[in-house]
């Protein structure tokens, strides 16, 4: 009876870990932009992913409602609702790896002497054997009642928060797609004869102008005086 609960944990692990090294190796930066969203604000992440749940079904109705108003739209109602299953479920998938991949960076830490890429494997596989022994201890408590209600309610809990962190810091890093804030500085420093304000900037006054030589005295002009 153990045996037949582990199987199926043991294969989940597996295609996670395989799905987890396809996400690594193609889409590392959208990756560690996900994980390092989810980790500078775990609450908002988690509230942000559980908007997106609530919306998910009234956002495939109102896809599905601009679809059938129109005779072309009919036509396209499966594309929509493959696309939409397939974008909610790569989010999570990237999500739960995500958050994964930094669940076991706390646990097993950084590691010397090792490669980015190497950390975040190593990471990774420690995550995905966090969450897996959750559900190997739900298996393995199965026989009894209690014990295993408990305990699998706890494993389902886990990996829906999981989940949902994980879905929230997709949506707060825009799909993992990092775009670097520009800030415009200027480094050319203003000319002299310009004021700063402490509002707009530089802004450009009258050139003084220069001072006009006064000529020496007229030496005939001295005698007439005298």
């Amino acid at each position: 009876m153990a045996f037949n609960e582990l199987l199926p944990v043991a294969g989940v692990f597996g295609i996670g870990a395989i799905i987890g090294l396809v996400v690594l190796v193609n889409a590392e930066e959208s990756l560690t932009a996900v994980a390092k969203a989810a980790a500078k604000d775990i609450s908002g992440a988690f509230w942000l992913g559980v908007l997106w749940q609530v919306l998910a079904v009234p956002l495939l109705v109102v896809l599905l409602l601009a679809c059938v108003i129109t005779i072309v739209g009919i036509f396209i109602t499966p594309l929509v609702v493959l696309g939409w299953a397939l974008a909610f479920a790569g989010a999570i998938t990237l999500g739960l790896t995500a958050v994964a991949m930094l669940t076991g960076r706390a646990l097993a830490g950084r590691g010397q002497g090792r490669s980015s890429r190497g950390v975040a494997l190593r990471s990774l596989v420690f995550g995905l054997l966090a969450f897996s022994l959750v559900w190997f201890v739900a298996a393995l408590l199965s026989e009894f009642r209690i014990l295993g209600a408990l305990s699998r309610l706890i494993a389902v809990a886990l990996s829906w928060a999981a989940a949902t962190v994980g879905l929230g810091a997709v949506a707060k890093s825009r799909a993992g797609i990092v775009r670097p804030r520009v800030e415009i500085t200027s480094e050319i420093a203003a000319p002299s004869w310009q004021t700063p304000t402490p509002v707009a900037g530089v802004v450009a006054a009258r050139r003084p102008l220069s001072p006009t030589p006064i000529p020496p005295p007229d030496p005939t002009l001295r005698n007439l005086d005298d």
